[in-house]
């Protein structure tokens, strides 16, 4: 398979009163084309700073940016921010927020926002983008006289078509997902699934999907990176992450979530997530593992390979 996207030893720090808050902290992990990646983990352990990261969609308190981000080959991280807009932003990778159905509009129809990639980023003249943006909204399964309506005329699931739609608008050949089915009912969030699943295998797209909930992530992801504490501890494709997890918080993770067809005792992971200001010495799991062992305490285990595509951060 292609290797599209290749991420190392990425960091990304925010500066704040407190101190400095390590929100990713030397991650790394790849991306082939027409594959689905999904970040999994707690709220606040990282997902969304990565997602930010590749995007380069910085705020301004940022104290540390570092790593590598090669995408096609090309490190992006080397290239100033005029030449990332024109030539990576939207067109090579795009995203869809997190409650992206809020960021839209209200006072401007649905069509032209849909266009507005096409408009800025394309350079098209306004009537050829706004039959685009219709194309485009039939693609993701609306008719093309939602171009004519504006956004309060829309349903929580349709304004998140919209929006899957603007990212898809300059064809690019990755979407970085952030919880695309947040805030919809279930119906919605099986058709908005199934839209995806489509849109992949027609058009050969590659997928990040940032996530707390591992029922959807095991309905998309061909492979999962499991984030705690800023930090990727488990890496693998679904199969072995669902089947066999290695690492003590992915085993805790799947063991809180109830199951159709077996009986199981849910279980909860004691005490809270780490403070990234001043995360805990050694594996920042520590002080929550069941499996805990003095030198956990004092070392901060490494990344290992312990089977093809299986990574594991753990002295277990």
């Amino acid at each position: 398979m292609e290797e599209i996207l290749k991420v190392r030893d990425l960091r990304l720090y925010y500066r704040t009163l407190r101190g400095t808050v390590r929100a990713v902290d030397s991650i790394s992990f790849h991306l082939y084309k027409a594959e689905t990646l999904a970040i999994v983990g707690e709220s606040g352990c990282g997902k969304t700073s990565t997602a930010i990261a590749i995007m380069r969609l910085l705020p301004r308190n940022i104290d540390v940016y570092e790593g590598e981000i090669i995408l096609d080959g090309v490190n992006t991280m080397q290239m100033d921010d005029e030449r990332f807009r024109k030539e990576i932003s939207w067109r090579k990778i795009s995203m869809v927020f997190q409650g992206a159905m809020n960021s839209l509009n209200p006072v401007i129809k649905v069509g032209f926002q849909v266009a507005e990639p096409l408009l800025i980023h394309a350079k098209m003249d306004r009537n050829k983008a706004l039959s685009k943006a219709r194309e485009l909204l039939e693609l993701v399964g609306l008719p093309a006289f939602v171009a004519d309506r504006y956004p309060h005329e829309l349903s929580g699931g349709m304004k998140q078509r919209v929006v899957i739609a603007m990212a898809l608008a300059l064809n690019p050949s990755i979407v970085i997902l952030d919880e695309p089915t947040s805030a919809l009912d279930v119906i919605t969030q099986a058709n908005i699934m199934n839209l995806l699943k489509k849109l992949k295998k027609e058009s050969s797209l590659s997928y990040i999907l940032i996530t707390h909930d591992l029922a959807l992530s095991s309905e998309l992801a061909d492979k999962i990176a499991v984030m705690y504490g800023g930090k990727i501890v488990e890496y693998g494709t679904s199969e072995q992450i669902y089947l066999n997890a290695k690492h003590p918080y992915s085993q805790k993770l799947l063991a809180s979530i109830p199951t159709l067809r077996t009986d199981k005792k849910l279980e909860f992971i004691p005490g809270a997530p780490p403070d990234l200001i001043s995360p805990p010495p050694g594996c920042r799991f520590h002080p929550r593992c069941p499996y805990v062992m003095p030198i956990c305490k004092e070392k901060e285990p490494s990344f290992q390979k312990i089977e093809e595509n299986r990574y594991v951060a753990c002295f277990l």
